[in-house]
């Protein structure tokens, strides 16, 4: 009698919780999201540095410590950047 029970009590939480998942499917983490998230991402960090090199070797004709100094200050605060996004594209998948 008190394994029917115990094994009842268990079937209903366990049919309560699938029930409850799935009427929420936005919240799933799917591959084509992880994908669009990671390829922003790597958008974020990546172009801008690479735009300032460009600019700053071949439209101010600056010297080359120049130019890698600044397209390495720019990539380290993008970095900076790209982990707060992330911080923030990973809470609304939550």
């Amino acid at each position: 009698m008190i394994i029917l029970e115990y094994l009842n009590v268990n079937s209903e939480l366990m049919w309560r919780s699938s029930d409850d998942a799935s009427p929420d499917k936005s919240k799933k983490i799917t591959t084509t999201r992880v994908f669009t998230v990671a390829t922003l991402l790597a958008f974020v960090i990546s172009i801008p540095p690479i735009v300032v090199t460009v600019l700053m070797h071949y439209i101010l004709k600056a010297n080359l410590i120049l130019t890698f100094t600044t397209s390495l200050v720019t990539l380290f605060l993008l970095m900076g950047f790209g982990y707060k996004l992330s911080k923030k594209l990973a809470k609304v998948q939550q």
